[in-house]
């Protein structure tokens, strides 16, 4: 009898800790660049989408967190291609609702101004089409790279322009970088 019950138990404890493996953690001030895992669970392209891609570039994802949770000053660099864009803003905002409330994770969030650099590499869409950024890459190919390269110095620009005005400076947290797209 003793033994059913331990194997109920280790079963039991078995699945409860699956489940909770499967949720992404609540954001608090310690974890905050865990917001990239609640990205990258649910930025989603299409497959249609994902064959007509040809690009290597970085862009720059600027945030607030509102007291109630939410993000919100959502910018993104201004090059970002629209389907990209798109994408991000969804897929950040999944986050909304599972920010801390608690009274000191709130005041950091209030304070600060978050960046998250993310690498885009997308390759299905070069005349290659194997996704792999080699040296045989046509030269048509390497122009569209190189384009969306370029756009990634600019990138940077973005993250100091407010209202169409560049700032000197401002304080801000800049989390880990996040890569997407095919390795």
């Amino acid at each position: 009898m003793k033994t059913i019950i331990f194997i109920i138990s280790i079963f039991c404890i078995l699945t409860f800790s699956s489940k909770a493996q499967g949720t992404l953690a609540t954001l608090t001030s310690l974890n905050v660049s865990d917001i990239s895992n609640y990205i990258s669970v649910n930025y989603k392209l299409k497959e249609k989408t994902l064959d007509t891609l040809c690009l290597y570039t970085t862009v720059f994802m600027k945030f607030k967190v509102s007291a109630n949770g939410k993000i919100v000053e959502l910018a993104l660099s201004e090059k970002t291609p629209e389907v990209i864009k798109k994408g991000l803003e969804k897929a950040i905002e999944s986050s909304n609702g599972h920010w801390s409330t608690r009274e000191s994770d709130l005041k950091y969030f209030s304070k600060n101004t978050f960046i998250l650099p993310i690498v885009l590499f997308y390759g299905r869409g070069c005349v290659g089409g194997d996704g792999e950024l080699s040296l045989t890459v046509p030269v048509e190919d390497w122009r569209k790279i190189y384009k969306t390269m370029r756009s990634s110095n600019y990138a940077v620009l973005d993250i100091l322009k407010f209202k169409s005005k560049y700032l000197d400076s401002f304080e801000c947290v800049i989390l880990a970088p996040l890569k997407l797209g095919n390795e």
